[in-house]
């Protein structure tokens, strides 16, 4: 354990282990809140995911994944100033407590990488989801920067995380409280400031990579400002990044009182992880809020949500891999073949289940989308209904087909008898 020089151990304090100065509980109650509120909006992003778009992807785990690390961190900085010492002048930490107290903040050093990091990626690739078939066309230079991005945030996160583990050689070195033991340590002061550094410069660039995309959605400006103001919440995040590094700072390069002026780290760390949770899923609640609340979509005019409007129990036009081929609706008794190939279809390339109404009520046109459901299942259709033309609509943004029909990415199939 990196322990304070000896000049400076002199000016501390007599030692008050029976009823020391602290902090209080703002780690805990801060920890609870905003847990919480990330927590709640993760598991509704994979309700309206699972259960209404149907179209769970690589970046719903991912931000699944970062909520795991995330509760694992703020046990962790709970349990630390709740139990062991860290909202105390390092002076008043009983030294038996020093060695559980530095293998929690390891921890925490390493779970909070994972967390930032995981959120980070997901974002941009959702942001690559926007694209759809646009990956190998017109957009292809988006595709590429995305790529890019997420590739810095995962080497930035392996990078911390191996210097968090290896910073002193022996690793245990960390961790024991013995002046006499042999070992080499880098300086943990400078390590967390440059990687405070850098994931601040990551923070800004996820905030700031998706706008020229989503400027170019096929959408009113007044959408596309809102899409954009929702990403631009980012800013909070890179806002409590920036007070955390000037926090890291002050405790860990210039300061020696490391468990007292560390504290105000974990408040900010928490707060700036769970409002990036947050700000990663609230793209992908909008259709939770258009069945829910269908007066509340005003995007599409007359057009809103319908939770009436599937027919028994059944899915049709599932958004899944295999709309890439075949589908076949037997409540309908529809075979058809969608077509994603619309590379040059900015439109379509542009489209995203999150960013529109993709539902309405049963069989009504509104001027943008129809459903497909038979008119009676109780007979075969006729040959006459045969030969009629079906638009089966297929969503170039996530190369999937979606139950509606829209003006835009359509083809038209014959219906089989």
């Amino acid at each position: 354990m990196q322990l304070p020089p000896k000049a400076i151990m002199a000016t501390w304090p007599k030692p008050n282990y029976v009823n020391p100065e602290s902090r209080g509980h703002g780690v805990a109650y801060v920890n609870a809140i905003f847990t919480f509120l990330a927590l709640l909006v993760v598991m509704l992003r994979m309700y309206a995911r699972a259960w209404i778009t149907y179209s769970v992807g690589v970046d719903d785990w991912l931000i699944f994944a970062a909520l795991i690390f995330t509760i694992g961190m703020v046990a962790v900085t709970t349990l630390a100033t709740e139990s062991w010492g860290w909202d105390r002048h390092v002076w008043d930490v009983p030294v038996p407590w020093l060695s559980t107290v530095q293998k929690l903040n390891i921890s925490f050093q390493i779970l909070y990488s994972q967390a930032t990091s995981l959120t980070k990626i997901s974002i941009l690739w959702f942001c690559r989801r926007l694209l759809g078939a646009g990956k190998k066309g017109g957009m292809q230079v988006y595709n590429w920067i995305f790529i890019i991005s997420m590739f810095v945030a995962f080497m930035a996160n392996v990078l911390f995380t191996i210097t968090s583990i290896f910073q002193c050689s022996p690793v245990k070195a960390y961790w024991t409280v013995d002046p006499q033991f042999k070992h080499h340590c880098l300086n943990e002061g400078n390590v967390l400031f440059a990687a405070s550094v850098i994931n601040l410069f990551t923070d800004f660039m996820t905030t700031a990579v998706p706008m020229p995309l989503i400027w170019r959605l096929k959408l009113p400006v007044r959408q596309r400002l809102a899409v954009m103001s929702i990403f631009g919440l980012g800013v909070l995040v890179t806002v409590a990044g920036s007070f955390r590094t000037a926090f890291v700072w002050q405790s860990m390069v210039v300061g020696y009182d490391r468990t007292w002026l560390s504290w105000p780290i974990l408040i900010t760390a928490s707060i700036e992880i769970n409002i990036g949770l947050i700000c990663a899923c609230a793209p992908a609640l909008r259709p939770l809020v258009v069945k829910w609340f269908p007066r509340l979509d005003s995007s599409k005019g007359n057009s809103s949500y319908d939770p009436k409007a599937r027919s028994g129990s059944s899915k049709p036009w599932l958004s899944t891999a295999r709309s890439h081929k075949m589908i076949k609706n037997p409540d309908a008794s529809i075979m058809a073949v969608t077509n994603v190939g619309y590379e040059d279809d900015q439109e379509g390339i542009m489209r995203t289940v999150e960013l529109e109404a993709w539902s309405t009520k049963q069989g009504q046109p509104t001027g943008h989308t129809y459903e497909i459901h038979p008119a009676d299942r109780s007979r075969s259709p006729s040959s006459l209904e045969a030969k009629d033309d079906i638009i089966v609509y297929s969503s170039a943004c996530s190369g999937q087909s979606s139950g509606v029909l829209g003006r835009d990415d359509t083809r038209r199939v014959h219906a089989w008898t």
